[in-house]
């Protein structure tokens, strides 16, 4: 192995260790990493003058034995940040994250009804524009920008065909967004971004095989396979409200009505919780069409878990008893649970989609977010003793 790929191998073990540890000082990165004190001193070294790396001062206050105590270094959660965007039907959801992938900053703006293609980019630009002022920082110096959007998205960042929004369908997003920004882009399906942010943060994690019910106004499906979302040869993987078979408009089911707004839909929910009969019955139908779906769904894939989330997703518990009634015994034995992100997993789905767009460009950047459980350094003793002793140079 050439010295430089040592010094890169060596530099991402030891951001990993910091990402794993938090501070550690140089002898706690020695034990994390096997790493000699003169590479760890010169890799350190590079790392805080890049900006990657804070140094923590020892707090002194009560020491009374001797020796000076040892400082200690840090990720530096400022060198970068990454916005995820949910364009959804009646609002716009920005979350601005730093490098560690800890949301700093959300603005959410209310979306109009009918709504243009041209004047939802206006919409989304002063959005992701004000959130970035209040980090502080331009636009411009965000490392990626990850957008969830209802519909259909091809390979090229343009909605092909959205049935929640119609009028959206042909937009080009990203091109749109290129135009105005010059920072790594990336459009994608809303649900295939919430079931990334479940399988980051919620209630997928440590799950392989997941299927995410979006459940809104039309129910949409993402589909993870080892870990991966499914998006399909045309971008139509999980677009089960598209199918005449499957699909069904929730305010008809609830409400009777095609046009009904998302208040009027929770207290349909909220009145059979009350135990009102009339709201009792409407959640069953709805829960007698979601099954349908499932059943379709987990029998076909076979998933360890399915995650109900979306604009329904305060009425999670209800939905996962009324469906569980509908669902046949073999379906039964896989996991049906509510979402824990709620309506932000969207958003959240953009920025772990960000972080990766921003690790495949910076090999560092991915030693940051994707942690493993021990951190892995090239052993010294593998080293040629040339590349030893300029890898050890102080």
């Amino acid at each position: 192995m050439s010295h430089d790929l040592h010094r890169q191998a060596n530099t991402a073990a030891v951001l990993r260790a910091l990402s794993g540890q938090g501070a550690a000082s140089v002898s706690e990165l020695r034990a994390l990493t096997g790493l000699s004190r003169p590479t760890l001193d010169a890799i350190v070294g590079s790392l805080l003058a890049d900006g990657l790396v804070l140094a923590e001062e020892p707090d002194r206050v009560g020491r009374t034995g001797a020796g000076r105590p040892a400082r200690s270094y840090l990720i530096n959660a400022d060198a970068g940040f990454l916005a995820g965007v949910d364009v959804g039907r009646h609002k716009i959801l920005v979350s601005i994250a730093d490098l560690t992938g800890a949301v700093r900053v959300e603005r959410r703006a209310e979306v109009p009804a009918e709504i243009a293609g041209p004047d939802l980019l206006s919409l989304l630009r002063r959005t992701v524009t004000e959130a970035a002022a209040a980090v502080p920082i331009p636009v411009g110096q965000l490392r990626a920008i990850a957008v969830g959007v209802p519909g259909v998205v091809d390979s090229t960042g343009r909605i092909t065909r959205s049935v929640v929004v119609p009028q959206w369908s042909g937009f080009d997003v990203a091109g749109a967004i290129r135009d105005w920004v010059d920072v790594p882009i990336a459009i994608g399906n809303d649900a295939n971004l919430a079931a990334l942010a479940e399988q980051w943060l919620g209630a997928a994690r440590m799950c392989r095989d997941v299927i995410y019910i979006l459940a809104g106004r039309r129910t949409r499906a993402a589909i993870m396979i080892n870990r991966s979302v499914l998006t399909g040869r045309h971008g139509e993987a999980g677009e089960v409200g598209s199918v005449p078979e499957l699909f069904f408009d929730t305010p008809q089911v609830l409400l009777g009505e095609q046009t009904a707004d998302s208040t009027r839909v929770a207290e349909v929910f909220a009145a059979a919780r009350a135990g009102d009969q009339d709201g009792v019955e409407r959640v069953r139908r709805f829960c007698a069409e979601l099954a349908r779906t499932l059943r379709f769904l987990i029998t076909v894939l076979d998933p360890e878990l399915v995650v109900i989330g979306g604009g329904l997703s305060a009425a999670g518990e209800q939905i996962i008893a009324g469906v569980h009634d509908h669902l046949e015994p073999a379906q039964r034995r896989t996991p049906v649970v509510a979402s824990t992100l709620g309506d932000t997993a969207v958003a959240l789905g953009g920025v772990r989609q960000a972080q990766l767009m921003a690790a495949e460009n910076d090999p560092l950047f991915g030693s940051i977010i994707s942690v493993p459980t021990t951190a892995s350094a090239v052993p010294e003793d593998q080293y040629d003793t040339t590349n030893r002793q300029v890898e050890e140079r102080p």
